[in-house]
């Protein structure tokens, strides 16, 4: 039956009534949940409809693919993970998905290209009223890392100067301007491109930092500050480096390992690694509270003598146990041990082939014996989320023979260097020394779980990817950098640049659940558990 005017305004207030009934009673008259938001069941905030709506604009990232690999035997700071966690925070801080797009290149060659297409058409979109949206730019250049940075992770820094193509190198500065010039957005990460500030640069693993923080945590854990002359610490430092060219050698003939060093790039990434480790550990060998078993490093050794205790690791872990075996002036056969507290192995990729050697020439025990409140199998609880890891204050390694008192007989070992009987031996230097790595490779987790090996280290990759996120939303809805604790203002060749950083994490047992399994980075099948 056809409603009269009056009827059809009578059933639409009725309408409204039932409808703010059930807003008062159930909160269930919201908007349509979209894919991914929460069920109607889970409680929500007044907010919620505010704080989940879509921001606008759009965000293209472009990366280097990551090589093809069969094995664990790398690191976990890879750009195929970076990318989805990216993804991820960029949709929590609501951006749709649809407007996040991301490539990936093998070379500058395509990376310029697909660059240069993206910008080009979202121009000719603009021109033709198809969308006027703002967009970020997200781009980490393409460059090509030798097989000793690789060691680290794709996240090294390189310069793009060294290795790229004329034409590939100008697409790209090109592509950036043009996009610049039209008032999108750029953010760079891990490399610079000369000629181009962009609105923000990531820094990502940096040599400098990668040494530092392996030294710093060797020194906390050995505790060299309680180290004398009398009794220092022995620490070897193993610093991968690519040999050089036959014409460099030819030049260096009869040149002095000294002089050598000088004519080798001291930016080169194991320049700057080593200057980070020098920085922490350098006083210490300066007023003898630490050397080194191969003498490799002296009182008088400064950052420049980088070279000293660098080599080429090979393609797999023999090359290291030579070199340790040298270094310690040990065989497999010997029955008589060098004396070392402390390997700084620079990254997990050499410190495969430390264990090894050690194993083979005879040292036995692991990390956890430095300190003794700590135990394997707590250790293990621990990450198995059975208990608590309580951990003490690290005692002083074993550093002589046998202690003698003034009768003749042995002291208490334990007492006079904190040491546990268990982990001394009295007539031979077996204890396993403290080793630090980078990488957090996959198949090396059991080994800091088993104490074998004292430390890695990553990226910290939720952090950055919130971070970035947050950037490029802020970029695209208020045209600026937002303030943030990981954001600094720093002058890069005269400029003013805005560089966000985040400390690298130190990666050894007592936190390796939660900085490992709990962000998901690894699986607990992974570590053993």
């Amino acid at each position: 039956m056809k409603k009269t005017g009056f009827a059809r305004h009578l059933s639409g207030l009725l309408a409204l009534l039932a409808c703010l009934v059930i807003v008062a009673s159930t909160g269930a008259c919201g908007p349509a949940l979209g894919k991914g938001e929460q069920s109607p069941s889970a409680p929500q905030s007044l907010a919620t409809p505010t704080a989940a709506a879509e921001v606008p604009g759009t965000v293209a990232i472009f990366t280097p693919s990551d090589g093809i690999t069969l094995s664990q035997h790398t690191p976990i700071n890879k750009w195929a993970a970076l990318i989805p966690e990216l993804k991820a925070a960029l949709s929590k801080e609501h951006l749709s998905s649809k407007r996040i797009d991301a490539y990936t290149s093998g070379n500058l060659e395509d990376q310029s290209k697909e660059l240069q297409d993206y910008v080009v058409n979202r121009l000719s979109e603009r021109k033709a009223g198809k969308s006027s949206e703002p967009t970020t730019l997200v781009v980490a250049p393409m460059t090509s890392p030798d097989s000793i940075t690789r060691q680290y992770g794709d996240y090294i820094s390189k310069s793009l100067d060294a290795d790229a193509k004329d034409k590939a190198r100008s697409r790209l500065v090109s592509s950036l301007r043009l996009a610049a010039g039209a008032g999108m957005h750029v953010v760079l990460m891990a490399n610079q491109v000369p000629g181009i500030q962009p609105d923000l640069f990531v820094q990502l693993s940096d040599a400098r930092a990668i040494g530092q923080m392996q030294a710093e945590k060797l020194a906390s854990k050995l505790e060299l500050d309680k180290a004398s002359k009398d009794n220092p610490c022995r620490i070897e430092i193993l610093l991968p480096n690519r040999p050089a060219d036959a014409s460099s050698a030819d030049k260096g003939a009869g040149a002095s390992r000294a002089e050598q060093g000088q004519q080798e790039d001291q930016n080169s990434f194991p320049a700057q690694a080593f200057a980070g480790i020098w920085q922490v550990l350098g006083p210490y060998f300066k007023d003898g509270r630490a050397d080194s078993p191969s003498g490799r490093l002296q009182a008088d050794s400064t950052e420049q003598d980088w070279q000293a205790v660098a080599f080429d690791p090979g393609k797999d872990a023999s090359a290291t146990g030579k070199e340790l075996a040298s270094r310690l002036s040990m065989n497999d056969g010997a029955k008589s041990h060098t004396e070392v507290d402390g390997i700084l192995a620079m990254n997990d990729f050499i410190v495969s082939g430390v264990v090894s050697e050690l194993r083979d020439l005879g040292y036995r025990g692991s990390s956890a014996d430095v300190n003794p409140e700590i135990s394997i199998s707590g250790i293990v609880g621990s990450m198995a989320g059975r208990q608590d890891l309580h951990r003490q204050r690290v005692p002083k390694p074993a550093h002589s023979p046998a202690n003698q008192n003034s009768t003749g007989s042995q002291t208490d070992s334990s007492q006079a260097t904190g040491k546990t009987q268990e982990s001394t031996s009295s007539d031979d230097h077996t204890a396993w020394p403290i080793i630090s790595g980078y990488g957090a490779y996959v198949d090396n987790i059991p080994q800091i779980v088993d104490g074998q090996q004292w430390m890695t280290g990553l990226e910290d990759r939720l952090g950055l990817a919130a971070d970035i996120a947050k950037a490029c939303v802020s970029l695209n809805s208020q045209g600026k950098v937002p303030a943030m604790d990981t954001i600094q203002t720093v002058n890069q060749d005269g400029k003013q640049v805005r560089r966000l950083s985040r400390p690298l994490v130190a990666v050894s047992a007592s936190n390796l659940k939660a900085t490992l399994i709990d962000t998901g980075y690894i699986k607990p099948a992974d570590a053993g558990l």
